[in-house]
């Protein structure tokens, strides 16, 4: 429903963007639900309003076909309408003096059935008709101020439905600004431009109530119809004074598909009123701040002079990770499998640096001290008898609690960190199942309220959280504003 429109009120599809063309057939249809307006329908004299300034992506005006009726719709009004216009401009569909049912180019012509011939939009401002077809006019409505166009409802005799409707930027506040994934990249082009914000936050949320981060564990909807899930991940971080909602949707895609298994999207919004401020990719967000929060863990868990990094999966995450990694740490050997190969030797040959590509993730993992895992397994792909003794492993697949990528007695058998208890024991598979019990929070590390034992074999259990895109979203509209 649009802003500020009448309860009940729905509106089809408008076409994309202002001062676009627009095509309205046969009068205009205005549907409700609501039971108690079933009788009203358009009078001859009454009209509606539209500005073009609306966002492109508003759903305001419903295009009909001939013959089609609904609330508004005269029967018979006839012919289409078709003007290209600018933001000062509105339209008006409603049969006029002379264009009714079966009335001609005179003073004449009937009303549509219901109607009378006058009504209370009769009164209303003058209209200057600026050019037009039978059955519409395309008008220029005055008194509305041309900066901020209003879309007006005096179409119906009934008073739920006599109400102005204007957009959001009409009432005082700024329209969000859209900031899509190469503008996200260009001023997050290394993810360890956010290690100190996440570090702050990971500390911030472990510390609970007073750390002033307030995040539910991610909701997730499953779409069983095609293998998905989407995920709705709202956080505020007080510290930040930032308030945001990450929509994410992961997806069992097919290995040839063009499509990315995970996509997201984050809106920032204004804390002290509510207003959204910006709507942002968020793909390239969440592929960067989990990279970053692996390499927060890393530092502290891996072993002393690690030599071989092992990445198990080759899709943006491995990109994301290898590239944090590399820039961070000094490894001698880098490895990387992946179930199909191509993927794997495709990955190698992107990389800036030398990358061995393995036959099989126990080729892969054997020596390894530190090994990352970003897979869509849904069963475990690294074992436990397989990993060398004081290594360290980011799991960072297997987000759905009946997923796995790690076996039992790797999960049993190493010091098991996580990013949040709750959503560890509510989301991921690897936890549930085994039985693993969680030794800290990443969080407590970062505060020194627990050790980090980077002498023993270490398990961080990475789920992302809501709190890590409110960071990275405010880091990258804060550079976003800087520039504009």
């Amino acid at each position: 429903m649009c802003p500020g429109m009448c309860p009940g009120m729905t509106l089809g599809a408008m076409p994309r963007g202002a001062g676009c063309r627009w095509r309205l057939s046969y009068g205009l249809s205005l549907r409700t639900r609501d039971p108690r307006l079933a009788v009203p329908s358009l009078r001859q004299g009454h009209s509606v309003a539209f500005a073009a300034a609306f966002p492109p992506s508003a759903a305001w005006v419903r295009r009909d076909s001939g013959g089609a009726r609904g609330y508004g719709n005269a029967q018979g009004t006839g012919a289409t309408l078709e003007q290209d216009f600018s933001a000062d401009t509105v339209v008006s569909a409603a049969p006029v003096r002379g264009v009714g049912r079966g009335g001609g180019a005179g003073t004449g012509g009937s009303v549509p059935r219901g109607g009378s011939a006058a009504g209370p939009a009769a009164a209303g401002p003058p209209r200057r008709v600026l050019s037009g077809r039978a059955g519409g006019v395309l008008c220029r409505t005055l008194g509305v101020p041309t900066s901020r166009p209003v879309l007006s409802y005096p179409i119906l005799s009934h008073p739920i439905l006599s109400c102005p409707v204007r957009p959001a930027h009409a009432m005082g506040s700024t329209p969000p600004v859209f900031i899509g994934a190469e503008e996200v990249e260009k001023h997050l082009h290394r993810a360890s431009l956010l290690l100190p914000a996440l570090e702050a936050a990971l500390a911030n949320f472990s510390e609970g109530a007073a750390g002033g981060v307030v995040q539910p564990v991610r909701t997730v909807l499953p779409v069983p119809r095609h293998g998905g899930y989407l995920g709705v991940m709202p956080a505020y971080s007080a510290a930040d004074d930032a308030l945001t909602t990450k929509l994410v949707t992961f997806y069992e895609h097919l290995k040839d598909s063009s499509v990315p298994s995970h996509q997201a999207t984050v809106l920032l919004f204004d804390p002290s009123n509510g207003t959204l401020k910006a709507v942002m990719d968020g793909s390239v967000i969440t592929a960067k701040r989990t990279a970053a929060v692996s390499a927060i863990a890393t530092k502290l868990l891996m072993p002393p002079f690690a030599e071989v990094l092992c990445i198990l999966g080759a899709g943006v995450q491995a990109y994301s990770h290898y590239d944090i990694f590399t820039e961070l740490f000094t490894f001698k050997e880098v490895r990387i499998w992946n179930r199909t190969k191509e993927r794997a030797e495709q990955f190698a040959s992107a990389a800036r640096g030398p990358v061995r590509v393995c036959a099989s993730a126990q080729e892969a993992v054997t020596g390894a001290d530190v090994i990352v895992t970003v897979t869509m397994a849904t069963a475990p792909i690294l074992f436990g008898d397989w990993v060398k003794p004081g290594a360290h492993i980011n799991a960072v697949g297997a987000s759905r609690p009946d997923w796995r990528e790690l076996d039992d007695e790797l999960m049993k058998n190493s010091v098991l960190f996580v990013d949040s208890r709750d959503a560890a024991l509510t989301e991921s598979g690897d936890v549930i199942l085994s039985g693993a019990e969680i030794f800290a929070e990443l969080g407590e590390v970062l505060k020194g309220t627990k050790p980090a034992l980077p002498e023993k074999t270490t398990v961080f259990k990475s789920l992302g959280m809501a709190v890590e895109d409110t960071v990275a979203a405010k880091f990258v509209y804060d550079a976003w504003s800087a520039g504009n």
